[in-house]
């Protein structure tokens, strides 16, 4: 459990990211904060590199 501090109105909305490392919050101050809480999951730092992919590889290219 933990106190996030840096809204100066009531936070009116909270999310948390997919990986579950960040949370978003929004504020009736009208500002969005994002908070990393979680850290690192390990799945994600032992995580082989992606393969670089060409967009649009498929489509013949116009001279």
């Amino acid at each position: 459990m933990a106190e996030l501090t840096g809204h100066t109105s009531r936070v009116l909305y909270m999310a948390q990211s997919p990986d579950g490392c960040t949370v978003a919050s929004a504020a009736g101050d009208e500002t969005l904060r994002f908070w990393n809480v979680f850290g690192v999951p390990e799945t994600a730092k032992k995580a082989a590199p992606k393969a670089t992919h060409e967009p649009f590889s498929h489509v013949n290219h116009i001279c």
